[in-house]
C-alpha cells in the first residue's frame, strides 16, 4: 500500500507542474460547480437571510395591496 502512495507521489513529482496543482486545488470535481473556482461558488451561494423570508412575505403584501387597491376602485 505504501509503495503505490510513493509512486503517486513520485508521478506528481515528476509530471505535474503549477499549474496542474493550480487546477487541483482550485476546481472541483463536481459537475454543479460548472467550471468555476472554489471561491466563485461560496461568492455566489444562498445564504440564509436573519429576517426569514423577506421576498415572500413582501410579495404577499404587494399582491394584497394590489387586490385592495382592485376592489376599491372596481364599482359594486
Amino acid at each position: 500500500m505504501a509503495t503505490d502512495i510513493e509512486r503517486l507521489v513520485s508521478f506528481e513529482e515528476a509530471y505535474y507542474d503549477q499549474y496542474d496543482y493550480y487546477n487541483l486545488m482550485e476546481y472541483s470535481c463536481h459537475a454543479r460547480g460548472k467550471g468555476r473556482t472554489k471561491r466563485e461558488i461560496e461568492l455566489n451561494t444562498n445564504r440564509h437571510s436573519p429576517a426569514g423570508h423577506e421576498r415572500k412575505i413582501v410579495e404577499k403584501f404587494q399582491n394584497s395591496e394590489m387586490k385592495r387597491r382592485r376592489t376599491k376602485s372596481s364599482p359594486s
